[in-house]
């Protein structure tokens, strides 16, 4: 989450699946087709999504790839979901509309049950730091000079992902008393770093 020595320490959130991070800020029924293009300063507003983002790009930044992503987290729970967003943002001198624009260049979630097996789910063990390792999908984007790259981390992304219950059960099955705010933690420095890998073209 930096591209010399990361920051140290954690980032905390609580984590409410009867108020989860919406993937939209329209109110819609459906998935939008515009939502891919959405600004994502919504999202960054919340108290329950974390930003991180570089200063001004001194060069063109290309990225080509798979970008792998790492992270160190922790829960309250027995489950959760883990959301990135990799995000290009405008600079703010950039003619309007697009003065500070965030556009998602990828985004990926994890269920957290599923980290080490999608045959065999498996639960986190309450406050215990747990890595998360997954790949986002293939990309080729520039970061122009001047624009900054952003990471949104959250632990929702309703309806587009459906609401996890925090707690280890089937989902499908859970009861309503299944369904509990936890505190997710995500781990900055040291040997529990968290990081995504740019493939950066040449």
């Amino acid at each position: 989450l930096a591209f010399s020595e990361p920051p140290s320490g954690q980032a905390s959130w609580v984590s409410d699946p009867a108020n989860p991070v919406p993937f939209t800020a329209q109110t819609t029924s459906g998935v939008p087709s515009t939502f891919m293009v959405e600004d994502q300063r919504f999202a960054q507003e919340r108290p329950d999504v974390r930003t991180f983002q570089t200063p001004p790009l001194q060069a063109d930044l290309t990225v080509a790839g798979a970008m792998k992503i790492g992270l160190w987290v922790s829960t309250t729970g027995t489950d959760a979901d883990w959301v990135v967003k990799v995000i290009d943002v405008f600079p703010g001198d950039a003619p309007e509309p697009m003065a500070n624009y965030q556009m998602l260049v990828r985004s990926e979630v994890m269920r957290g049950k599923f980290r080490n097996s999608f045959e065999t789910p498996q639960p986190f063990t309450p406050g215990h730091a747990t890595r998360v390792a997954f790949n986002a999908q293939d990309v080729l984007h520039t970061f122009q000079k001047g624009h900054r790259i952003m990471v949104q981390v959250q632990s929702s992304w309703f309806p587009l992902i459906d609401r996890n219950p925090q707690t280890f059960v089937n989902i499908y099955t859970a009861a309503a008393s299944d369904f509990k705010s936890a505190t997710q933690t995500l781990f900055l420095g040291g040997a529990t770093a968290s990081r995504i890998d740019l493939p950066v073209l040449r």
